[in-house]
């Protein structure tokens, strides 16, 4: 009786601390789950804490464990040396890219639907997690990006309205520059562009570089209104009768008088009632309106905050009925987004796992 109370005595500290460690590891899943509608980072914070405690409850277990001083030590010793040389060798990978996460949610610099470019990959994001970021490519497909390279190179932002967007080409001396400013501005409003600007980029030995830019209002359509502005540039040149052919070309000709500039053709352009990035971005765009409803969310809770603190001033029975009026609606709208939202986020995460 007595040895089975004394191997309960040995064995309780160690159990107590396996118990509690995993009962901290379940309430922080409870938590993130609870708060998910709330934040976008919530993965990166809930792994840190996650690790975090792993770590601090590994090394309370060691200092619980009933066995001699000596070996103890030596315990202790095997897991400073393990973990320093998991650190050692993780720093530039695994530690460098949990470490980098959490500077990037921490200085805010996109999130979830923003359009962004970092060196050639160009596309818009749909999810951060610890270690990487998630990116949909402008040919649709995925690409996953560790967050060390995002934090080891220049992000490009793209702004969500009045970015803008640019076309160049190159023509010859031969032709006025301000018959092609001209054009080029024409083709910058036949884009749907607003105060069109242009640059000369560069003086070659046989051409003259020019650019175009003007801002574009809504930057969902970014990829497309940069062809379209390709297009516009073609056809407003043509209409100038301005050719648009290669120096070489031009010096190698034999035909006299004559313009190498296409037919012009009388005919509607067939315009898509839906946008190609509508297509191309489906997942950053669901991303990105869940992000928009967590920001409604944010609001509400701003909002019966402010009233139920209202509340606590009125005296008029009147007044008090109509705040809570209104408390009971943003209650329904706020019920509503929220389930919303869980019920989209636990879609996406069932999708990723049938990934």
């Amino acid at each position: 009786m007595e040895s089975s109370f004394t191997i309960f005595e040995l064995v309780l500290q160690p159990a107590i601390v396996l118990v509690a460690l995993i009962f901290l590891l379940a309430l922080n899943s409870w938590i993130f789950k609870k708060i998910t509608f709330i934040t976008s980072n919530e993965n990166i914070t809930k792994g840190v804490i996650a690790f975090l405690l792993i770590f601090v409850g590994t090394l309370v277990f060691i200092l619980v464990l009933p066995v001699d001083k000596a070996l103890k030590g030596q315990i202790l010793t095997f897991f400073g040396i393990i973990t320093s040389a998991g650190i050692a060798l993780s720093s530039t990978t695994i530690l460098g890219n949990l470490i980098a996460g959490i500077m990037n949610n921490s200085m805010n610099r996109f999130r979830n639907g923003d359009l962004i470019k970092i060196g050639n990959l160009h596309g818009r994001v749909i999810r951060k997690s610890v270690f990487h970021t998630e990116i949909q490519l402008e040919d649709s497909n995925f690409t996953t990006i560790p967050n060390l390279f995002i934090a080891n190179n220049p992000v490009k932002l793209i702004r969500k309205s009045n970015t803008v967007i640019s076309a160049s080409v190159s023509l010859g001396y031969d032709i006025s520059r301000d018959r092609v400013e001209k054009a080029l501005q024409d083709a910058a409003h036949g884009a749907g562009l607003t105060d069109p600007y242009m640059y000369i980029t560069n003086l070659g030995d046989f051409s003259v570089t020019y650019e175009i830019h003007g801002f574009l209002e809504d930057s969902t359509k970014y990829f497309s209104s940069t062809s379209l502005l390709k297009a516009e540039v073609m056809d407003k040149l043509h209409d100038a009768h301005i050719e648009i052919v290669s120096p070489t070309f031009a010096n190698q000709r034999r035909v006299d008088e004559k313009q190498f500039i296409p037919k012009h053709i009388t005919e509607t352009h067939v315009t898509k009632e839906t946008l190609p990035e509508k297509l191309i971005f489906d997942e950053a765009i669901k991303s990105e309106k869940i992000e928009t409803k967590k920001d409604s969310l944010k609001e509400i809770y701003k909002k019966q905050d402010a009233l139920k603190e209202k509340l606590k001033t009125l005296k008029d029975e009147k007044e008090i009925e109509q705040v809570k009026d209104l408390i009971e609606i943003n209650n329904g709208l706020q019920e509503r987004l929220e389930k919303n939202v869980k019920a989209q986020l636990t879609a996406d995460t069932t999708k990723s796992v049938v990934k």
